[in-house]
């Protein structure tokens, strides 16, 4: 039975980057025989334009109803888009895995970290009441989000470093000590695991000063998006940072960049696209025990380092010429390559 993947294009360079991943999925699943179909679901400042809403009820019916989502970049429309479907669909769990790669320049080496966000509270509840002199945003914790995202990030950790920090600001704002209780609550399920506890400008310093000391970092909604792009940084490029957006039932795969507005969308970067389809993979492989596709999810990384390390196949962002479409060959080339002779 065909995996069905319901595809956001999005908006920007989203098309372009979307379609690259698009095209490895289709090689990659026909060389290892699995099977993936693929629905489009417009959604963003496209759909917005074209039907009258950023994610017109087809397009989410589509989304809801696929094995999983992957994700192109979507502009001003984003609350509407993908807060809106991380909220709807629960998925609760942002992973965001940063590293440096062969072949890309970095002040760097080494960096191998994993930011997990809770996804579905704190100020992108969206709870505001704007006036004309005054704004409030209300801060939404619960006690049953940080328990799960705390237990999502100690099992990844005991998979790799078996460290956690857990990053907050409890000395401001007392709200805080509800995802820290949390987090030393679960730390007790997971003996073999460090525990840290940072402020979160402590952490933006330390990332930029020792970032070899993170392995896992757990902490709220927006202190992990901005602290993401941050990381992004470090390791090298945005075009590089992907992540995945992971509930108990549903799973959706987008890189961490935006829509790009002010580059060539042909000269898009489409690693972090490319690797959001692996981590999609991956999911999936767990979640239907697939081991070819845990093998090809495995490959297709593999592929990623090796093309990276190729001057010839790295677009502007990482200071090469190639376009997104020399990307897309040239990493079908080495991924057939590699197939062959395995």
């Amino acid at each position: 039975m065909a995996n069905l993947i319901s595809v956001i294009p999005g908006d920007g360079i989203g098309p372009v980057v979307v379609r690259s991943a698009k095209k490895v999925l289709e090689v990659i699943s026909e060389a290892y025989g699995f099977n993936l179909s693929f629905v489009e679901a417009p959604a963003g400042d496209s759909a917005k334009k074209d039907f009258g809403e950023p994610l017109p009820k087809d397009s989410f019916d589509k989304i809801r109803s696929s094995d999983a989502c992957l994700k192109g970049p979507v502009g001003e429309s984003a609350k509407d888009v993908i807060v809106f479907l991380r909220q709807k669909l629960d998925l609760y769990a942002n992973i965001r895995p940063f590293r440096t790669f062969p072949g890309v320049s970095s002040k760097w080496s080494d960096v191998d970290l994993v930011i997990v966000r809770e996804n579905t509270e704190d100020l992108y509840k969206g709870l505001e009441d704007v006036g004309e002199e005054y704004a409030v945003a209300l801060m939404v914790l619960t006690k049953k989000a940080c328990l799960r995202i705390a237990n999502v990030a100690f099992q990844i950790a005991e998979a790799r470093k078996k460290r956690v920090t857990v990053v907050h600001k409890v000395n401001v704002l007392k709200s805080f000590e509800l995802l820290r209780r949390a987090t030393f609550e679960v730390a007790k399920s997971y003996p073999y695991v460090t525990i840290e506890e940072v402020l979160v400008d402590n952490a933006a310093y330390q990332l930029v000063s020792n970032p070899q000391k993170f392995d896992v970092i757990l902490t709220t909604n927006m202190f992990g998006d901005i602290l993401s792009d941050e990381a992004a940084g470090i390791v090298g490029s945005l075009g590089l940072a992907y992540s995945a957006n992971i509930g108990d039932e549903f799973g959706l795969f987008e890189p961490v960049h935006g829509t790009a507005p002010d580059i060539n969308p042909l000269y898009a970067n489409p690693i972090a696209q490319i690797m959001a389809s692996k981590m999609m993979l991956e999911w999936l492989g767990k979640k239907k025990n697939n081991t070819v596709m845990l093998k090809a999810a495995r490959d297709l990384e593999d592929t990623v380092l090796c093309l990276l390390q190729d001057p010839k196949s790295l677009t502007p962002d990482l200071g090469g010429r190639a376009t997104a479409e020399d990307v897309t060959k040239r990493f079908i080339e080495i991924l057939l390559k590699g197939k062959r002779t395995s």
